[in-house]
């Protein structure tokens, strides 16, 4: 009870420290509510927009063709092409130096043909020396402070248990933002496309290719094949008839060859559509109407509930420690 007793005086008596010296605690808090209100307008406006999408797996199936196809070595056998990216790998994808150079040339305003390369060094005044090098390989200077603000910028965060991935944007525009999200999805997507169809692009140029040459023979053994026939409409004997055979029999093998070429390069067709993953977009990037930073009125009050601690501690604690410093020197 005593111990209470003395609680209650002892919270008085600082109360009245307090208020005592209210022009401090109100001067203090003044200045905290001014530097809180001026961080608050200097600091830079900040937009947020993202977009959702998922992969989609689809399902291989095998096929295979025979027959006169084996005569120019080529088999299609029963195999999977390409490979599947797992979605935890979108972030080490974001951070690859071609999705970066990408993604900076992409136009973010039309009507000022602006890219958002341009836009990061005018905003950020980034320094443009040395911006050529003699090796794709290599990144410039500029690249690299580009690529560090595009760390700042984007983000991509994948949803193991659900599937979904998020794309996010943050941008001093509120219009910008919105755009180098859907930018960014597009240039992530046609990046996992291209890898996962790699291996059946390359089989459908082989076969494209190998028919194209097969063709030729064609017309020429038709055109031989043709002259000769015409050449020897009257003439019977067994020289004529042997090599007309011949240039029939050869006929025949080349034309079974197109044909079994031509449904070669269909199924290679059908494997490079199939083979080609899905993404669906359950939530695509909008402009936002409202920034996320900075919040204002929250940095004020902040700043506010500062300065007064900060004044009632210099009142009740440093105030007096300061008095009794004064008289010991003194004595």
């Amino acid at each position: 009870m005593k111990s209470e007793l003395n609680f209650e005086i002892d919270l008085i008596d600082i109360l009245k420290k307090i208020f005592k010296s209210k022009k401090i605690v109100i001067y203090i808090s003044i200045i905290s509510i001014i530097t809180g209100v001026v961080i608050a307008l200097m600091s830079p406006i900040k937009f947020s927009s993202s977009t959702i999408f998922i992969p989609q797996n689809q399902e291989k199936t095998s096929s295979s063709l025979s027959g006169v196809a084996s005569l120019v070595g080529i088999n299609l056998g029963s195999t999977s092409y390409g490979g599947d990216i797992p979605p935890s790998m979108y972030p080490q994808i974001s951070e690859s130096t071609k999705f970066r150079r990408l993604l900076l040339e992409k136009i973010i305003d039309e009507k000022d043909n602006l890219t958002l390369k341009n836009f990061l060094i005018k905003h950020y005044k980034i320094n443009e020396e040395n911006e050529f090098v003699s090796s794709k390989l290599a990144i410039t200077k500029l690249e690299e402070e580009c690529f560090k603000k595009l760390n700042e910028i984007i983000s991509i965060n994948v949803n193991q248990k659900e599937g979904f991935v998020t794309i996010n944007s943050v941008m001093p525009i509120a219009k910008y933002s919105a755009i180098v999200a859907k930018t960014s999805r597009e240039i992530l997507q046609s990046i996992i496309i291209e890898n996962k169809i790699e291996t059946a692009r390359q089989n459908l140029n082989f076969s494209e290719k190998q028919l194209n040459e097969k063709k030729l023979e064609f017309d020429e053994i038709q055109s031989k094949l043709a002259f000769f026939s015409d050449s020897n409409l009257n003439v019977v004997n067994s020289f004529v008839i042997n090599k007309k055979e011949k240039l029939e029999a050869e006929f025949e093998i080349i034309n079974a060859v197109v044909t079994e070429l031509s449904k070669q390069v269909e199924q290679a067709k059908l494997q490079v559509t199939k083979d080609t993953p899905v993404f669906s977009t359950i939530k695509e990037a909008v402009i936002p109407n409202q920034r996320i930073s900075p919040k204002r009125t929250q940095i004020v009050f902040i700043f506010s509930l500062i300065g007064f601690i900060l004044s009632c501690i210099y009142v009740v604690v440093i105030e007096p420690l300061r008095e009794i410093f004064n008289d010991i020197s003194q004595n």
